[in-house]
């Protein structure tokens, strides 16, 4: 088996057909060998009594026999990487790999999708500290953020495969181009014409995002009293509807960044302080000032993982050796004394 394509499926980037191969190579006596060292490794790196106060429901010798029964199985949720720092980190792990009770609890295989939906939409949701992996009966994944809701659709496998989508998911969709896949977030549609994205679509927010790792997708603004706003959205491409404005932004800059949730890091390579802060707004729903203009010019490279808006505004500042301070829903830029001199 190739490391490459190993190392792709730990970090959530295979393609369906990758994560296949992936899957089925686990089931050699040589993949079950090395998923075997790798849990052995990622499971003592964790201090079992940090876990407890988040996990009560299981001891450390129950969930290590529930690592070891979702050894044999064929399906595995995918795997980040963690550099496992705090018990926050850890925790936030857990919801990630295979030897997390999180994800023991809350993955999902929707088996008879095409029976059950006849009648009735199925919904799935999850709560302020869990995800969820959700398995289509097409074959499609979903991976459900924390507060979120999917709401399959009664219909689904008729003529279309249709969702609806409140809170933050990644999708990777198999393609049929009989049936297409659709997204109904908020006053949008994201119609698949590709495989892997992320879309987020909060609840209290009046934006929508969409943020595309593999293939293409169609991105429409759809309303009652307003033209169509529509774009189509490749690999690399992010784009943010803007409900209010009625409008639709395109850019190509670090997108993995709006994957933060799921692969766990923030990373900003030579981008500036402005570029940055339109992320944070996204993001974090914060807004940025400065004290001085040129502090949007200055250039910021830096890989670390996603814990807090606090953790990142005091990466940044470190950095960048500049200051800080919040109001609200506003983050105040500024040099701090020490760089003035």
């Amino acid at each position: 088996m190739n490391k490459e394509i190993i190392d792709k499926y730990f970090r959530n980037q295979t393609t369906p057909e990758e994560t296949r191969k992936v899957l089925e190579w686990f089931e050699t006596p040589e993949g079950q060998k090395y998923l075997q060292e790798r849990m052995d490794i990622d499971f003592d790196l964790m201090d079992r009594n940090e876990l407890k106060p988040f996990v009560p429901e299981l001891d450390s010798e129950q969930l290590y026999k529930s690592i070891n029964k979702r050894v044999k199985k064929k399906s595995f949720p995918g795997k980040r990487k963690s550099d496992w720092l705090t018990p926050v980190l850890k925790v936030a792990a857990i919801f990630a790999v295979i030897i997390t009770t999180s994800i023991l609890y809350v993955t999902q295989t929707v088996e008879n999708v095409e029976e059950v939906t006849k009648s009735v939409p199925v919904v799935f949701q999850t709560d302020d500290v869990q995800q969820s992996i959700i398995t289509l009966r097409d074959g499609s994944v979903v991976r459900l953020n924390h507060d979120s809701e999917l709401v399959v659709a009664k219909n689904f496998l008729d003529r279309t495969r249709e969702v609806t989508l409140t809170g933050e998911a990644y999708f990777e969709i198999e393609h049929d181009a009989d049936q297409p896949f659709i997204i109904h977030a908020n006053q949008s549609s994201v119609e698949v014409l590709g495989t892997a994205f992320n879309v987020r679509s909060l609840s209290n927010t009046y934006n929508v995002q969409v943020a595309v790792v593999d293939g293409k997708v169609s991105f429409a603004n759809k309303t009652h009293d307003e033209k169509e706003l529509s774009v189509v959205l490749s690999k690399g491409q992010y784009g943010y509807l803007d409900l209010e404005e009625q409008t639709i932004a395109v850019d190509e800059v670090a997108i993995e960044n709006y994957l933060a949730w799921k692969n766990g890091r923030l990373v900003f390579e030579e981008l500036t302080l402005s570029q940055v802060c339109t992320q944070l707004h996204r993001l974090y729903q914060i807004k940025c000032s400065y004290k001085n203009e040129e502090l949007k010019d200055l250039q910021l490279t830096a890989n670390f993982s996603n814990d807090s808006l606090e953790k990142t505004l005091s990466v940044i500042a470190l950095t960048l050796k500049i200051d800080y301070s919040i109001d609200n829903e506003q983050v105040h830029w500024f040099y701090d004394t020490e760089s003035e001199i």
